[in-house]
């Protein structure tokens, strides 16, 4: 009996759960569906998915036999710039910006990415870029790979990501005020947990300028957010505690002697 044809509502549903990390499922979906696949291009959709499955679960053995699988197939240069991509993303994660850095780098320098149409992956490479300079306290180096990505799409994928990891470096280099400002930014984007973030920065710029009436009433608005994905409890209770030292320091500094 042949089986039946894979349907992109199918891949659609794999990419899904792979988006939702939850990448076990999503592989047993992918593998299932490999066995259908009728055609090249859907072949391909689902070798993609299949690595990036094979990258997050740790599954040397998978990737390999997946990568041997794609070098069968039309445009292997393209195939390996998007593994290389998907390997220096799940790098960044894992802890290790500069393995992360050194593969972005790498397809960078191909040819691939400077076709035209790649443009959308230049500019995830340029976005990831810039994670790993933050992640290697190279703020400047950040600033410049994200002004790179934001040239090429100023409403892209990422740039509420960008926004946020902007004001990160700006808060670690004393920038506070340029930091503020661009956190700011997030709150308008639609992005509960990410404002939630943003409001934190904006909270942290405030006690380093010693201003800590401000900052107390950005802590107030973040609790009524709380739980947040990205935020942490302990964290804004120390802000809160180190706001409320600055405001007791300086009113007793104002008392007369």
């Amino acid at each position: 009996m042949r089986l039946s044809a894979v349907t992109e509502q199918e891949i659609e549903a794999a990419t899904q759960l792979s988006a939702n990390r939850e990448f076990a499922a999503a592989l047993a979906l992918y593998r299932e569906m490999l066995a259908r696949a009728d055609n090249e291009q859907i072949r391909l959709k689902i070798l993609y998915g299949m690595v990036t499955c094979a990258i997050w679960l740790g599954q040397a053995d998978l990737l390999n036999k997946t990568v041997e699988e794609l070098k069968g197939l039309p445009d292997y240069d393209i195939s390996h710039a998007f593994v290389v991509l998907i390997r220096a993303s799940a790098a960044i994660d894992f802890g290790h910006p500069q393995e992360a850095l050194t593969l972005i780098n790498e397809n960078l320098a191909s040819e691939v990415l400077h076709r035209d149409a790649f443009l959308d992956w230049r500019y995830e490479h340029l976005y990831l870029k810039g994670r790993c300079f933050v992640r290697l306290k190279r703020c400047d180096e950040a600033l410049d790979a994200f002004d790179a990505a934001h040239a090429i799409d100023p409403e892209g994928e990422f740039e509420t990501d960008m926004l946020i990891e902007r004001a990160n470096c700006l808060l670690f280099s004393g920038q506070f005020d340029e930091a503020y400002n661009i956190a700011s930014q997030v709150l308008s984007r639609g992005d509960n947990d990410m404002a939630t973030l943003a409001m934190q920065y904006m909270a942290e710029c405030r006690l380093w300028q010693r201003k800590p009436r401000e900052a107390l009433e950005l802590y107030a608005s973040i609790q009524k957010k709380m739980p947040s994905a990205f935020v942490q409890e302990e964290r804004i209770q120390k802000g809160i505690k180190n706001a409320m030292e600055q405001l007791e320091m300086s009113g007793s500094q104002e008392k007369p002697s």
